[in-house]
């Protein structure tokens, strides 16, 4: 067992604390802004909300790496990152071919992509197939029976209120959670394979490697950041402050000239591309919750007589027709209160809803999404946040008279 590093996952937790800590120590060293802890504080959102911390979504068409930089087909990521790394690559073979660094380094020489862009929408639907799965098991061991969605709804709360914070239920939701990994913003990639949680394995390969300051000085001029926790991990750095990064040198060969460009032409807002999948998502949720049929004991003039009951079925036209949108959006906002972690009282909570709803039969469901995930992503005390939706609602009204 390695005296500073943890090895493995089962070294006591006493062990793995003061290892962890050792390590991160050892990393704050290297004396490089360009290496990040993407684990700490707002750093941990990167690349998967904008500056509003609303949770965002890789828009524009992913570019594949060429099978010279990849380990696998149909690797990518954004566009210009992509440029980045390539001439990056070739700045690592040109070295090694002159002797100026190892090459005999497996990693740190002929660099190369393991892992790149992952499509959250594909690690969501997993998520959620898994996530309806064990709500369905949870209706069935408590016995629990719905008669119409109404009935599944009033039931499926209390559930939800004890299991959205660890599992969000909607999509929007799982951006922001550690389920959804930095890979999903088209701006990180990976050159190599290595257990993340084996410290030692990082100490040996990377920051004891010949060419450990090499690469990350190649990293700072080329725009990318290394991750702490995993060294191998390299992360576009898309900001111009508090010095232009070189990252936007690139960017600017398709039109994007600064930070702003590039968050509003290659992504959009979560809830945008969710708000209509969010509404037959619950519609199959209580599909797989609700019987065939079940009996209901009631009792009628002191004896208890049984009677069959068959749950509501509905078409998708039916269920939509059903229940409007203003339903959906209250129900949608609910959800979300539960999924993040809000500062407010539940009279605050309801008010934040009632003035959404507001918001919405003035405009329309985009302007009140828009201004409900501005509130609840906020990273500060939500609670003087109200203002903001007050005066969006006057805002609307005064362009109305």
């Amino acid at each position: 067992m390695s005296r500073f590093y943890v090895e493995k996952n089962d070294e006591g937790t006493r062990n793995l604390f003061e290892k962890r800590n050792y390590y991160n120590s050892q990393l704050s060293k290297t004396g490089y802004k360009n290496v990040v802890d993407f684990n700490f504080g707002e750093r941990f959102f990167y690349g998967r909300v904008k500056r509003t911390f609303t949770p965002m979504v890789l828009g524009a068409t992913v570019k594949k790496f060429k099978k010279a930089v990849a380990k696998e087909h149909g690797l990518g990521a954004v566009n210009f990152v992509v440029d980045a790394f390539n001439d990056m690559a070739q700045q690592f073979q040109r070295c090694a071919t002159y002797g100026s660094i190892d090459p005999s380094d497996p990693f740190l020489t002929n660099i190369k992509i393991y892992r790149a862009y992952q499509n959250p929408n594909n690690l969501y639907k997993t998520h959620k197939e898994q996530y309806f799965g064990a709500i369905a098991e949870i209706f069935r061991i408590q016995d629990i029976k719905v008669r119409d969605f109404d009935d599944f709804i009033d039931k499926l709360m209390p559930v939800l209120q004890k299991t959205l914070r660890r599992n969000p239920l909607t999509k929007t939701g799982f951006i922001k959670s550690k389920r959804c990994p930095i890979l999903c913003s088209g701006l990180a990639l990976e050159i190599a394979d290595i257990d993340p949680s084996v410290d030692q394995r990082k100490i040996d390969q990377f920051v004891n490697s010949k060419n450990w300051k090499f690469y990350l000085n190649a990293c700072a001029s080329y725009g990318f950041m290394v991750d702490k926790r995993m060294p191998w991990r390299i992360v576009a750095d898309i900001g111009n402050s508090p010095t232009r990064s070189p990252m936007l040198d690139y960017a600017e060969k398709y039109g994007l000239t600064n930070p702003t460009a590039i968050l509003s032409n290659y992504y959009i807002d979560a809830h945008w591309a969710y708000w209509h999948q969010f509404r037959t998502d619950m519609l199959n949720l209580y599909n797989r919750v609700k019987l065939r049929n079940f009996l209901e004991l009631d009792d009628c003039e002191g004896k208890v007589v049984s009677r069959r009951v068959t749950p509501v079925t509905y078409t998708v036209r039916s269920f939509l027709k059903r229940y409007s949108e203003n339903r959906f959006l209250k129900l949608y906002f609910n959800i979300r209160i539960f999924e993040e972690e809000i500062n407010m009282t539940d009279n605050e909570k309801s008010l934040l809803v009632d003035d959404c709803i507001e918001i919405y039969q003035r405009a329309d469901h985009n302007a009140a999404l828009n201004a409900f995930e501005r509130i609840i992503n906020e990273p500060f005390d939500k609670r003087g946040s109200l203002s903001y939706i007050k005066k969006h609602v006057d805002a609307l009204s005064d362009e109305n008279e």
